[in-house]
C-alpha cells in the first residue's frame, strides 16, 4: 500500500472519542427556527485484554448546541498522516442535561446500569469497575428520556474488536517503518496510529507524534522521510499506539441526534 506523504497540517480528527470534539466529517441538523439542536453521545473506551477480549468504561452525555462535529468511522476509509504535538492535558467529560434516572447498557447479553452523576451531568460506570466484552459483541444503549430534555431512545454499535499490533523495530535511516495489526475486515471501523517520540531529543517524554487516520486493512508504512526526529529520539521516549474505533448515529427527529462510539487501543514499546 502506498503511504501518503506526511505534511505539517494538523488533522481535524485529533481524538476519537470524542465526544463531538472534532471529526473527519461533520453532521449538522437544520431547522426552520433558530432554537438549539439536541445531541446525545455514548462513548465506550476499552483496552485489549487479549486478541478476542477487552475491558471498557462507558460515558453518556446530553447537550444542546446549534451544531456539532460528529465522528464517523465509516467515512475514514483512506490514509492520512500529520505531525502533531502530544496533548497530555487530562480532560473530564461533562454533559449539560439529564435524560432520565439511569442509562441502561447491554453488552453481549450482560445488562449494566449507568447511574447519573449530578456534578458532571453525565452517566457512567465506575472507572475502577470496568466491564468486559468479547470480539463480535454488540452494545445497546437505552435512554429513558426526560420531558423537554431528550427523548427516550435506543442505539447500538458492534464493539471495536481488540487491536493486536505486529512486531515493530526501529528502522535504519532512509528505510520506511512498516506497522501491521489484525485487520478488522469491514468498512465500519477505522484505525488511529500514533507514533510518539521526543523532539527535541532531550525532551523528557514523547512530546511529538506522527498521527495517522487509517483504513482498517492491517498494514501501513510510515515514510522514511518523516522519521528523522523519531530516529534521533532516545528509545525510552518512543512508543506506538494503535486504536480501532467504530461509530453509529441515529437522527431521532429534525433537531435531535444520538451517537455511539466504541474504541479500543494497544500500545507498543520499541525493543
Amino acid at each position: 500500500m502506498m503511504a501518503r506523504q506526511i505534511d505539517s497540517r494538523q488533522l481535524t480528527l485529533t481524538s476519537l472519542l470524542l465526544l463531538f470534539s472534532a471529526a473527519t466529517a461533520c453532521t449538522k441538523l437544520t431547522a426552520a427556527d433558530p432554537t438549539l439542536n439536541r445531541y446525545g453521545a455514548v462513548s465506550i473506551v476499552a483496552r485489549g485484554a487479549s486478541a478476542t477480549r477487552a475491558t471498557a468504561n462507558a460515558t453518556v452525555i446530553f447537550f444542546d448546541a446549534f451544531s456539532a462535529a460528529v465522528p464517523n468511522s465509516a467515512l475514514q476509509q483512506g490514509d492520512q498522516c500529520a505531525f502533531a504535538a502530544v496533548d497530555t492535558t487530562t480532560t473530564l467529560t461533562k454533559g449539560l442535561k439529564k435524560a432520565g434516572t439511569n442509562v441502561s447498557l447491554s453488552v453481549g447479553g450482560t445488562n449494566l446500569t449507568l447511574p447519573y452523576e449530578e456534578g458532571l451531568f453525565r452517566y457512567a460506570n465506575l472507572m475502577e469497575a470496568p466491564f468486559s466484552y468479547n470480539a463480535g459483541d454488540l452494545a445497546v444503549a437505552t435512554i429513558p428520556g426526560a420531558a423537554d430534555a431528550y427523548p427516550a431512545s435506543t442505539i447500538s454499535v458492534r464493539l471495536a474488536e481488540p487491536i493486536v499490533p505486529g512486531a515493530v523495530t526501529v528502522p535504519a535511516a532512509g528505510v520506511v517503518l512498516p506497522v501491521t495489526w489484525n485487520a478488522g475486515g469491514d468498512s465500519t471501523a477505522a484505525v488511529i496510529l500514533s507514533l510518539r517520540y521526543a523532539n527535541p531529543s532531550n525532551s523528557s517524554y514523547g512530546n511529538e507524534q506522527i498521527y495517522c487516520t487509517l483504513k482498517d486493512d492491517g498494514r501501513f508504512e510510515i515514510p522514511a522521510s518523516a522519521l528523522g526526529p523519531f530516529l534521533a529520539a532516545p528509545n525510552s521516549t518512543r512508543s506506538l499506539r494503535l486504536t480501532r474505533w467504530r461509530t453509529r448515529e441515529a437522527l431521532l427527529d429534525a433537531k435531535t441526534i444520538l451517537h455511539i462510539a466504541s474504541a479500543v487501543d494497544s500500545t507498543v514499546r520499541f525493543p
